[in-house]
């Protein structure tokens, strides 16, 4: 407590009860979450990106289509330079470049650990599907289980 010299009374100095939240602790989980965000978005690209190569690139057969076992190589460069995914491919591996050469701020740093995070998370879910897919059909038409 302090005392003024005037009148002899005691002051005290008032209470700091404004919190003032740190705008600077909050940018890296925020861009995390940002990134893990921009993922949802690269990984339904990709995949959509992967499933038109697909089915540019196979045998097809059908009334519509023509002959059967037909492909669809006329469609092939379209889909290969006019799709966004490629130059998203490209545009993630400069950046990640740069993220290992120490080029970009800590911020970016956290956007690019929540983007890999997604994919990673998404990859090891498609790896289990695909594992439990092929378990099954190993086993024979008999033999399958029922259920999930």
């Amino acid at each position: 407590m302090l005392r003024s010299r005037r009148a002899g009374r005691v002051c005290v100095r008032p209470l700091n009860l404004i919190v003032r939240p740190r705008v600077d602790a909050l940018r890296g989980p925020v861009f995390g979450f940002l990134g893990f965000f921009a993922g949802t978005l690269f990984g339904s690209q990709m995949m959509r990106w992967g499933a038109l190569l697909w089915v540019t690139i196979t045998t097809h057969e059908g009334d519509f289509l023509g002959r059967p076992r037909r492909r669809l190589l006329w469609a092939f460069p379209f889909i290969l330079l006019l799709h966004p995914a490629p130059y998203l491919i490209a545009l993630c591996v400069v950046f990640t470049f740069w993220a290992l050469q120490g080029k970009v701020g800590f911020v970016w740093l956290c956007f690019l650990g929540g983007f890999y995070a997604y994919i990673a998370l998404v990859s090891l879910k498609l790896l289990q599907v695909y594992r439990q897919r092929r378990r099954q059909a190993s086993a024979g038409p008999n033999n399958r289980s029922r259920g999930p």
